[in-house]
């Protein structure tokens, strides 16, 4: 999908594309200053007030970027004259992991619900869920 066709339409929508244009080259110029070590673990966030402020992804990657970025602030500037000081942030990455269920039932506990299924005939509901959960192999 291109947004940029959607773009020239919409005036927001513009703003918003131009916007993260810009931050993706200040993105880009830092990436390519940086050692490579740092790359992965920053962002360019915004430029709120001459500020640029980058987004660390753990404490030591932000004391190493507040040591080394002032040093980079002319050539940062030449992409954005505006720019007057860096923050920098720390924000962890999500490193959720997905949790994989690896529950199952053994044959006494399969046997055992449909027993209660079959004693449960007057709640037809319930007798079906439990021979439902007993027929389950996972």
């Amino acid at each position: 999908m291109n947004l940029n066709r959607f773009g020239k339409t919409n005036a927001q929508l513009n703003h918003l594309l131009v916007q993260s244009a810009h931050w993706q080259r200040l993105n880009a110029c830092l990436k390519q200053e940086l050692p490579a070590s740092l790359c992965a673990h920053f962002n360019v966030a915004c430029v709120r007030a001459g500020c640029l402020v980058v987004i660390a992804h753990n404490s030591m990657v932000a004391s190493r970027l507040r040591m080394v970025l002032p040093a980079l602030l002319p050539q940062i500037q030449k992409i954005d004259t505006t720019i007057e000081n860096i923050k920098v942030r720390v924000k962890p990455a999500d490193s959720k992991q997905k949790v994989i269920k690896n529950a199952s039932l053994s044959p006494v506990a399969r046997n055992a619900l449909m027993r209660s299924a079959q004693a449960l005939s007057h709640h037809p509901e319930l007798a079906a869920a439990l021979r439902s959960l007993s027929e389950k192999n996972d």
